[in-house]
C-alpha cells in the first residue's frame, strides 16, 4: 500500500513539473528570449551588495491582474554563485513585494528585512543569509554580502485554486496572515509536499513579473537604481506562452521524483548538485536551468539561456575626476556560469557540467584565489580604454588580459588598488585597473572560449554577461551643511556575437 501511494504521488508530482504533460504540448512555450517589455517569466537582478554601509532594495511586481504567481527568489554569492538565501514568494494578482537587504552589524552576514504582508514560505524571511554552502576557507559572512538574484515564476495561482484565496489580499492583506511570525494557514500546507502541489490546482506560469532594484548608502547620501533583466518563455511565433510548472516544496529532503528514478540531471545542470558534491534538496529547485519550455534537459536550457545573454564585447563610460572626487566601478555578472562550472571547496578544483559548448569549459575557465579555491576566472578576455577626446589610453594599447573572476566581478577604475575606496566598496571579487586618463570610455571584449571540439572559431559566440557602471561624485557648488553627493548608473552597451543554436545534448 505504501509503495502504491508513493508511486501515485510521484506520478502526480512529475505531471505537475511538466516532465510528462502531453495535453500541454500544443500550448507550451518552445524557447526563451530577452523581454523587450521588461516583463517576463524569469528575472535576473544583476547585482546586490551590503558592503561598507550599502544596502539593496528589491521590489518584485506581479503585473498579471488575473492570476497569482508562485515565485522562487534566490540570492547567489558573487564568488561561486553559491545559493546563500532562497524562499518561495506567493504573489496575488497585481501584488508587489518589497524588501531591503543590509548587513547585520552583529554577525556580518547579509540579512533580509521586509514588512510586506505578501505570503512567503517559510513565513519568516526576516533573517540572516545562509553561509553553509560558501567556501569555508574564507570569510563566510563576507561571501554572502555581494552577488545577484534569480527570480522564477514557478506556477500561476488561478482563482480556481484554494491557494489563490489564501494569498489574495482583502483590504490590503491576505485573509489570514501568512508572513512574518504568523502560523502557516491550513490552505498553504499542501505546498509543503510534491503531492500537495500536484493537487493544489496550480496552472502553468505566464509572463507578467518585473522587478526594480536600488542600492543606497545613507551615510554617503548616494544611491543607484535599475531594473531586472526579464526573460520571457515564448512560442515559435515569438509571443509569450505558457511555461512548465516547476514548483517544488520549500523544504529539506531529496526531491520526490528522484525516488522513482528521475536523475538529478533532469532537474538541474548545477555541476555540484549533479555530481553529488552537494546533496540536492527540494529547496534547491527550480533554478534557471530547470527545464521551463519544451526544451527537455537542463543542459540544453543552460545553453539556450546563455545564448540569449551572450555578448562579444561590452562598453561603458568611466568618471574618476579628482576635482569632484569621482569614482567608478563596473559590474559584470554571469548568471549562467554556475550551470557549466563551479568550485568543489573540498578539493579546490573545478567541476564541469556541460561539455563542449562555447561558453564556459575547461579551456577558458580556471580556479583562482589561493588555497581551497575561491573564485572562477574566465580567460581570453581583454579591454581597451579611451579618453573623451578619441585618444586610446597608453595603459591599454596592448589590450591586456582581464579576468572576469567569479559570478559577479567588480572592476574599479583608477582606485589605486583593489582595497582602496571605490564607488561600491566591493570586497568579494573586486579588481582594479589604473589608467592614464581620468574620464572616458572603455570596452571589455568577451569572446568566450579559445577553441572547443566542434566549435573551432575563436571567440565566435561570446560570453553571457550583464551589468552596469556605478559612479559617484561630490558637487563643489553647494552650500554648507547640504550633501552634494550623487550617484550615476549606466547599463553596459554591447555587441552581439554570432548566433548560436544549442545542439541537443
Amino acid at each position: 500500500m505504501k509503495k502504491n501511494l508513493l508511486t501515485l504521488g510521484i506520478a502526480a508530482a512529475v505531471g505537475s513539473l511538466g516532465f510528462a504533460s502531453p495535453a500541454l504540448a500544443q500550448e507550451q512555450a518552445t524557447s526563451l528570449k530577452i523581454s523587450l517589455t521588461g516583463k517576463g517569466h524569469m528575472l535576473i537582478v544583476p547585482y546586490y551588495t551590503v558592503q561598507s554601509g550599502n544596502a539593496t532594495l528589491l521590489n518584485i511586481v506581479n503585473s498579471d491582474k488575473v492570476n497569482g504567481k508562485a515565485v522562487k527568489v534566490r540570492f547567489r554569492g558573487a564568488s561561486n554563485a553559491d545559493s546563500v538565501f532562497d524562499f518561495t514568494l506567493l504573489l496575488g494578482p497585481g501584488d508587489v513585494w518589497a524588501a531591503e537587504v543590509s548587513q547585520n552589524p552583529g554577525t556580518g552576514f547579509a540579512r533580509l528585512y521586509t514588512p510586506d504582508n505578501s505570503c512567503t514560505m517559510p513565513q519568516m524571511v526576516n533573517t540572516d543569509f545562509i553561509g553553509r554552502r560558501v567556501n569555508p576557507a574564507v570569510s563566510v559572512p563576507n561571501e554572502t554580502r555581494e552577488g545577484y538574484v534569480e527570480i522564477i515564476a514557478m506556477a500561476n495561482l488561478p482563482a480556481s485554486s484554494p491557494i489563490y484565496n489564501a494569498i489574495k489580499h482583502t483590504n490590503g492583506a491576505p485573509p489570514v496572515p501568512c508572513s512574518g511570525d504568523a502560523s502557516m494557514p491550513a490552505a498553504l500546507r499542501p505546498l509543503q509536499t510534491e503531492e500537495g502541489i500536484a493537487a493544489a490546482g496550480l496552472a502553468n506560469p505566464t509572463t507578467g513579473l518585473y522587478a526594480n532594484w536600488s542600492i543606497f548608502n545613507v551615510a554617503d547620501a548616494t544611491s543607484w537604481s535599475g531594473e531586472a533583466t526579464a526573460i520571457v518563455a515564448v512560442h515559435d511565433d515569438g509571443q509569450p506562452g505558457f511555461a512548465r510548472k516547476v514548483m517544488f516544496p520549500q523544504t529539506i529532503g531529496r526531491p520526490l521524483v528522484m525516488y522513482e528514478g528521475t536523475p538529478v540531471t533532469d532537474l538541474t545542470a548545477d555541476p555540484l548538485l549533479t555530481s553529488g558534491t552537494v546533496a540536492i534538496e527540494r529547496y534547491d529547485l527550480p533554478d534557471l536551468s530547470t527545464p521551463y519550455t519544451s526544451i527537455p534537459t537542463p543542459a540544453e536550457q543552460a545553453s539556450l539561456l546563455s545564448s540569449i545573454l551572450a555578448k562579444s564585447s561590452l562598453s561603458n563610460e568611466y568618471f574618476t575626476d579628482d576635482a569632484v572626487q569621482a569614482q567608478t566601478d563596473w559590474v559584470f555578472t554571469m548568471p549562467t556560469l554556475r550551470y557549466f562550472m563551479a568550485i568543489n571547496y573540498a578539493t579546490g578544483s573545478a567541476v564541469y557540467s556541460v561539455p563542449n559548448v562555447p561558453y564556459f569549459n575547461y579551456l577558458n575557465t580556471s580556479v583562482a584565489g589561493g588555497a581551497g579555491g575561491r573564485t572562477v576566472a574566465c580567460t581570453s578576455t581583454s579591454f581597451q580604454f579611451w579618453n573623451r577626446s578619441e585618444q586610446i589610453d597608453p595603459a591599454t594599447t596592448a589590450s591586456p588580459l582581464f579576468s572576469l573572476c567569479g559570478a559577479s566581478t567588480v572592476l574599479s577604475i583608477n582606485a589605486g588598488d583593489a582595497f582602496a575606496p571605490s564607488a561600491l566598496a566591493a570586497g568579494v571579487t573586486r579588481q582594479n585597473t589604473e589608467l592614464n586618463f581620468a574620464d572616458g570610455w572603455g570596452e571589455v571584449f568577451t569572446p568566450g572560449n579559445y577553441r572547443t571540439p566542434g566549435f573551432p572559431i575563436f571567440g565566435r559566440y561570446g560570453l553571457p554577461v550583464m551589468g552596469q557602471a556605478f559612479s559617484k561624485a561630490t558637487s563643489t557648488n553647494i552650500g554648507a551643511g547640504v550633501s552634494g553627493n550623487f550617484g550615476l548608473v549606466w547599463a553596459h552597451r554591447f555587441n552581439e556575437p554570432a548566433p548560436y543554436v544549442p545542439p541537443r545534448l
